[in-house]
């Protein structure tokens, strides 16, 4: 039921009015509230977008923070029409002379009769063809058409990779076996019968997972026990024409790969039969096709001081040759021609090798020369042409300015939301936020202190300031171009280490050195270090920071000392040599000291800081949200609450208003009938 309202005309007092000025006054509070949360809530927005510029300056800060990256280089060509070039970060300065005797091309075959249309029908029959040492059987029907042929060949589940088409010429179809790979391996062949493939009954793996060319032997489920000196894989057997192949023996040592073991397979079937590893099995497969006394045996012999056993596979007849024949007429070997051969690239790199060749199945080259890759477009003549590489110091240039860039942006937008505006009179609406004040500290000090793990007298540069880095006195980053131009020019690697070194080391003794270190965990800077070796072992090890006074123990395996790795329940780093690595010469007896020092450089440093701040769950920035998100919530909920009590207290002012409204009216009704009214 509503609340009777009352206009106050009986009485003349206007209680709507009335009641809209207590009730405005009884809004104080609620406005209160309501103002603090409109803050709290331009401090939520502020601290977001907060977040943004700051993840904007971590992505520029990781383009430079690590030095190895950093070693950019552009290349020419003297004649970009025969061969380009493209350089990685671990290429070096100079001049390549590049002969290409032939490029790489793929193998394709032609039906050379033809047939006068593809909706013709092949006939029934079976038609077999290899590629890449990889058969497959294609039936056809009766009513099977030369297209429908071209569908079953490209259709084809176990299509090893060759594409057929149909070529239109001289008035027929002609069946065209395309390979999709260049090189000498990727020859495609029409066969008259089955080809033999040998198999493994079983695969080998490495943690119950297939394994891989790159697997080590020593990895394999199959290996128990520890190497000792000559341990040997040998392997025999016979090939097509049954005769005894010379046997090979592959030593293992803890190295050996499972691409060693197949690449001696084939060193001793010399091209008469070709190994793969599919899926973990090793698979062998006959040159030719046809009946064949094809044979394989693996075998493993333990060398002196061994207690290895490596479980080989019995390797069996997977496809029996010459166990099915080819017999859809019209499509035998004999009638198909070559029109272009697979064959290898072949190239002579800085006249080597002299009179012959180096041979690879591609015309992008990426293992011959270190850090280069080579596109092959033409042949050339047998002068060659020039590849020339410069270091492309402009890139670090513009990385660095998109860093100045991101880091102002950053700093600009909290000194705004921190300070204080002398003309309007009001402070930031982040101002006197302990966590936004101290931001700024963090990723400004690593631009003004000595960059960790650089030292004066050994190192060119130690602080950003030296290779052209600056901040002003309002706290904007500049870079001098004509600084950093002459730092770079002076000791490119010097720059590039002050830049993004990640975790390099260095010891300043000879019994003990430097390994490896963590980019994650390790933190940079002076380490003391204490070896003990007692006949020919490591009895104790400690470490320290120079600038600690207390030492901890290391632990240490065989040569290598490693830091105290533990870590805290946040799943950060207990101490600072957290994964870092030495190694110790053992060669001699007594105790041992020196300084190890881990350097990185001043964006590692801000992007470490960066990365505590963004954390998801932990981060600074994170946890302030919070903060400002639980404010946000307890001002709601006493603004609700304030809410509820107003709508009570109007709508007992309301009733009230209204009884007395009803009161004065009773009375005067009561005056009038009494003759009390007004004459």
């Amino acid at each position: 039921m509503s609340t009777l309202r009352l206009p106050g005309l009986l009485t003349g007092i206007d209680t709507g009015n009335l009641v809209a000025q207590l009730m405005a006054a009884e809004r104080r509070t609620l406005n209160v509230y309501e103002e603090r949360k409109t803050t709290w809530d331009e401090k939520k927005e502020a601290l977001g977008t907060l977040e943004t510029k700051l993840s904007n300056l971590r992505s520029s800060i990781r383009a430079l923070s690590d030095a190895n990256e950093l070693r950019a280089f552009s290349s020419t060509s003297s004649d970009t029409d025969k061969v380009t070039a493209e350089a990685s970060y671990n290429a070096f300065e100079g001049n390549h002379t590049v002969v290409v005797n032939q490029l790489a091309t793929a193998e394709r075959r032609v039906h050379t009769a033809g047939i006068e249309y593809a909706e013709d029908y092949v006939g029934a029959g079976t038609f077999i063809y290899s590629y890449d040492h990889e058969e497959t059987t294609i039936t056809t029907t009766a009513t099977t058409t030369l297209q429908d042929m071209v569908g079953l060949i490209n259709n084809d589940a176990n299509n090893p990779g060759v594409t057929a088409s149909l070529l239109y010429y001289n008035n027929a179809y002609h069946l065209v076996l395309n390979g999709n790979e260049a090189g000498t391996d990727y020859s495609i062949s029409v066969n008259a019968s089955s080809t033999e493939v040998w198999q493994a009954d079983s695969a080998l793996t490495v943690g119950s997972d297939n394994a891989t060319l790159s697997s080590k032997i020593t990895e394999l489920d199959q290996f128990t026990g520890s190497l000792g000196t000559g341990d040997i894989i040998t392997i025999s057997g016979k090939n097509h024409s049954g005769v005894d192949i010379t046997p090979v023996e592959l030593t293992v040592t803890g190295n050996t790969k499972l691409t060693h073991l197949i690449s001696e397979i084939n060193d001793a079937f010399d091209g008469v039969a070709k190994a793969t590893l599919v899926n973990g099995k090793i698979v062998l497969t006959d040159d030719l096709d046809g009946a064949s006394g094809l044979e394989i045996g693996l075998s493993f012999t333990q060398g002196a001081g061994s207690s290895a056993e490596l479980s080989l596979p019995t390797m069996a007849i997977e496809t029996e040759g010459g166990s099915t024949t080819a017999d859809l007429t019209g499509f035998a070997e004999a009638d198909f021609t070559g029109t272009q051969s697979a064959q290898d690239s072949q190239i002579r790199v800085d006249g080597y090798p002299s009179g012959d060749w180096i041979s690879r199945s591609t015309n992008t080259i990426d293992d011959v020369i270190s850090g280069i890759t080579l596109h092959l477009h033409d042949t050339t003549d047998a002068a060659g042409e020039e590849i020339t590489l410069t270091r492309d110091t402009q890139s670090v240039k513009d990385k660095l300015t998109s860093m100045v860039d991101a880091y102002n942006l950053a700093v600009v937008y909290i000194q705004e939301k921190t300070g204080f505006n002398n003309t309007l009179k009001t402070g930031g609406v982040l101002m006197g936020d302990y966590v936004v004040s101290t931001i700024r500290a963090q990723i400004r000090t690593p631009l003004i202190a000595q960059t960790s793990g650089f030292i004066e007298d050994i190192d060119n540069f130690l602080m950003p300031g030296q290779i052209g880095l600056e901040l002003d006195k309002d706290g904007v980053l500049n870079l001098d171009t004509n600084v950093f131009d002459e730092a770079i020019a002076e000791d490119y690697m010097s720059v590039l280490a002050v830049i993004g070194a990640d975790k390099t080391g260095s010891s300043n003794s000879n019994t003990i050195q430097f390994y490896q270190a963590s980019s994650n965990y390790t933190t940079a800077g002076n380490y003391d270090v204490e070896v003990v070796v007692s006949g020919g072992v490591i009895t104790s090890a400690r470490i320290k920071l120079s600038t600690e006074s207390t030492w901890r123990d290391a632990t240490y395996s065989g040569n290598i000392v490693t830091g105290d790795s533990t870590f805290d329940d946040n799943g950060d780093p207990m101490y600072a040599e957290n994964a870092l690595q030495l190694s110790a010469d053992l060669s001699q007896d007594g105790t041992f000291t020196a300084t190890v020092r881990v350097k990185q450089g001043f964006t590692g440093a801000i992007e470490d800081s960066l990365d505590n701040m963004l954390k998801a769950t932990t981060g600074s920035i994170q946890i302030d949200q919070e903060h400002v998100d639980d404010q946000i919530e307890e001002i709601q909920e006493k603004i609700e609450l304030e809410e509820y009590r107003l709508t009570v207290r109007e709508e007992r002012l309301i009733a009230r208003f209204a009884r007395l409204e009803r009161t004065l009216a009773l009375i005067q009704n009561q005056m009038a009938a009494l003759g009390f009214g007004t004459a």
